[in-house]
């Protein structure tokens, strides 16, 4: 059987796509290269048809650090273990899907002359797939500007888990033991780690968007005192396909991840992007702004989000259901995972 590497870490917004094409990969092994101890590792340990390999790896800090003086060194290296593994097991194709992580094997694949597909979520490139790009045969990507802005780019979309199109609604009424009547379903998160910006606000605001809604909120490791008949609070959930079955609205975070999902399952949402910052390169601004011309979301800055604009916008979602609908249904194909997965089987 022919081998492929999959690799991609750092956030689970990088992890969760490649791992959402494995039931397209079924005619390969499938390795997978990334940091120790890492997001990526804990992942990929639910998948046992996939064997991890861990790459000594370093995260480039935005702000001035003396971290940064260390990554010539620990890229030589990974680099050097990526080559040792590709001649061990002799992949057919490499497949990127950016973050630090990736970035020793994508360099190697390219040193061994290894055909390189990398993949680009959001609407700029991060710095990992713009040190790879130019070194690959197709730059797939989430959004048509940017792979028209390149020589080799493919617009696909992005990889989505395919189970979120089969969860059940009952699950979390039955589960979390939500009252039976007429109110829509609000489903709030703030991405793997929480938003403690948008978790404030909802503190605030519970008693005025419970008037609405019958909420249930993922708030990560946040600890407050809010209570409500018809809301419920997790710091962490492993069953979002059946929670966006519940939802019909939802708040979120802008990751190019979480705005392909909702814009392929159809469910109306605020965004609230994370702002430019030393941890973010401002990405999640980018990609929310595009997607809001295209008039398939409302954003609401961070900038501006209070209890109140966050129930007043909130609540507009309401009578904004069908046109956002609409445009959804008109958007280009946010699920690229079948097209991405024929690309990587043509090296079968």
């Amino acid at each position: 059987m022919k081998t492929i590497i999959l690799t991609g870490g750092g956030t689970a917004g990088h992890i969760a796509p490649n791992l959402a094409l494995l039931p397209f990969l079924n005619n390969y092994e499938v390795h997978y290269c990334g940091a120790a101890d890492s997001m990526e590792e804990k992942m990929v340990a639910a998948c046992p048809r996939v064997k991890f390999h861990a790459l000594p790896c370093i995260k480039f800090c935005r702000s001035f650090s003396p971290k940064n003086l260390k990554i010539p060194f620990v890229l030589s290296s990974g680099i050097k273990k990526a080559k040792k593994l590709m001649r061990e097991i002799n992949p057919v194709v490499v497949f990127g899907k950016g973050g630090y992580a990736a970035l020793p094997a994508v360099l190697a694949a390219n040193k061994l002359r290894v055909p390189l597909i990398i993949h680009e979520s959001d609407i700029s490139m991060g710095l990992s797939n713009k040190l790879a790009a130019k070194k690959a045969r197709k730059v797939c990507t989430n959004f048509p500007s940017l792979a028209e802005s390149l020589d080799n780019g493919m617009f696909t979309g992005m990889p989505i888990r395919q189970e979120l199109y089969r969860g059940k609604k009952e699950n979390i009424i039955f589960k979390h033991n939500f009252p039976i009547n007429s109110k829509p379903n609000l489903l709030i998160f703030g991405g793997s780690q929480g938003a403690l910006a948008l978790n404030k606000a909802v503190e605030g605001a519970i008693n005025e968007l419970c008037a609405y809604f019958n909420v249930l909120h993922i708030a990560g490791k946040h600890e407050f005192d809010g209570k409500h008949a018809n809301y419920r609070r997790l710091e962490f959930c492993d069953y979002m396909a059946d929670c966006y079955a519940w939802a019909d609205y939802v708040v979120c975070r802008a990751g190019a991840g979480t705005l392909a999902e909702i814009t392929a399952l159809k469910i109306p949402a605020i965004t609230v992007p994370l702002p430019k910052s030393d941890t973010s390169r401002g990405d999640q601004q980018q990609n929310a702004a595009y997607y809001k011309s295209l008039g398939t979301v409302e954003v609401l800055n961070q900038d501006e989000l209070t209890c109140g604009t966050l129930v007043s916008q909130t609540t507009a979602l309401i009578r904004k259901r069908g046109a956002l609908i609409e445009a959804m249904n008109k958007a280009p194909c946010p699920d690229g995972t079948r097209k991405i997965a024929e690309l990587l089987n043509s090296f079968l």
